[in-house]
């Protein structure tokens, strides 16, 4: 595992640390964690220029095996956008930064190429094995003028693909050990942080490149379009898939949910605690009209409620049926439960009738298309403020509200709120 992948996983599990406050009544209140991120990169450009850097990654492998005379296999491992400040503070220390420039763009983009993968890439130029070289050690003159010879290469590997998504040609600029390669970048600026596993001889390394949306916005237009082939049309589907794919559609993310008699759904007041059948690790249900997307964990993205999507592949589930709940039927059941309790041989009425009870995050309104097109890793922001409280819903109609907890056993539950009238 390098030093990057190491780091990475470090700052994971802190960050899963962090997302339950534990409470003296054993359950856990949910801290929200942010998914506030830039969203210049859609998921259509992103699945574009991963789908270039995969053609990428197999001509430097080869070009690389060819060089080092060595097994070498170079794969896209990771895809995502962050500001430029968070996705330079992610990038391994020990590593060489190299800018690379695309000609008539004023903004340049920054490579990171991790020092064990440099030091095993020279072993191998000088007639050694990758195995031999060393984690570190000071590079000398000789070892910069082969190092700016392979690195040369890689961005001459990278400027192929570039063009071929409609970029201009890449030129490699300056490269130190300890600064930005005089890349200069707004912090707050939309950033793809796209990340290569490289393996020499079976020892692992990564290149990660930096592409600031000032990049590759100039020719955005000329990346979604390409592959794209116009053909006829003369019955107007393609039409009539844009309007589909442009329709508005429900999105709800279910924390979790149950059944149970209406009797014990009315019994709930403030302060309850309702204990769901889902478990909290498994994260929340993303549906889309009834059918679900995937499954997400539950956090925040600026001043709002949101979801990112752990898996969007699953096989899609249809959301339980059930006869809708009004009203006015409520109010007539809970008049009933108060008679009961002056007549305690008609309670079996409301204890023989079952409602499913569920919690939401939040719920969003998107295109069809795009609602499709959410993949591992997309963030859903929701439409409810970030402090609110989640919503209790019985047979569609949305009953109380309260804080979502997670239970002495691991469960999603509710602490319930306030009923509402």
């Amino acid at each position: 595992m390098s030093v990057s992948q190491r780091a990475h996983r470090r700052r994971a599990t802190e960050n899963d640390r962090h997302e339950l406050e534990l409470h003296p009544d054993g359950t856990a209140r949910i801290r929200a964690l942010d998914f506030s991120q830039p969203t210049k990169f859609t998921t259509e450009l992103r699945r574009r220029i991963a789908r270039a850097l995969d053609m990428f990654s197999e001509s430097l492998g080869a070009w690389l095996a060819g060089e080092l005379k060595a097994e070498v296999d170079v794969t896209l491992t990771d895809i995502s956008q962050h500001s430029w400040a968070a996705a330079k503070a992610q990038l391994p220390a020990d590593s060489i930064a190299v800018a690379v420039h695309a000609d008539a763009v004023e903004r340049p983009m920054l490579m990171s190429v991790e020092l064990p993968l440099v030091l095993q890439a020279l072993e191998c130029l000088l007639g050694g094995e990758a195995k031999n070289a060393p984690t570190e050690r000071h590079l000398t003159e000789v070892d910069w003028v082969l190092t700016r010879g392979v690195l040369d290469s890689v961005v001459n590997q990278l400027s192929g693909a570039w063009q071929d998504l409609g970029g201009t040609v890449l030129h490699r600029g300056e490269l130190d050990l300890e600064g930005d390669a005089g890349v200069l970048t707004p912090v707050g600026e939309p950033t793809l942080s796209v990340a290569l596993e490289t393996k020499i001889d079976e020892l692992s390394t990564t290149l990660v490149l930096l592409i600031p949306w000032g990049a590759i916005e100039p020719f955005t237009e000329s990346i979604r379009g390409s592959g794209r082939e116009p053909r006829a049309d003369p019955l107007g589907a393609g039409a009539l898939r844009r309007s589909v794919a442009g329709a508005q559609v429900l999105l709800r993310a279910e924390v979790g949910s149950l059944q149970m008699p209406i009797e014990r759904m009315l019994s709930l007041g403030p302060g309850a605690l309702l204990a769901l059948e889902q478990r909290a690790e498994d994260g929340v249900l993303l549906f889309a009209e009834g059918v679900s997307l995937g499954r997400g964990r539950p956090g925040c993205s600026g001043l709002r409620r949101a979801v990112k999507l752990s898996s969007a592949g699953d096989t899609p589930v249809r959301a339980d049926t059930y006869a809708k709940l009004g009203r006015r039927e409520l109010e007539r059941a809970r008049a009933h439960l108060d008679r009961t309790r002056e007549m305690p041989e008609s309670s079996a009425i409301l204890g023989s009738i079952f409602v499913r009870v569920w919690v939401e995050l939040g719920r969003t309104y998107l295109p069809l298309g795009q609602a499709l097109e959410l993949a591992q890793g997309a963030v859903v922001e929701l439409d409810q403020p970030a402090e609110e409280p989640v919503e209790l819903f019985a047979n569609g109609l949305c009953f109380a509200n309260g804080s979502l907890v997670v239970t002495s056993d691991g469960a999603w539950g509710v602490q319930v709120g306030q009923l509402l009238h």
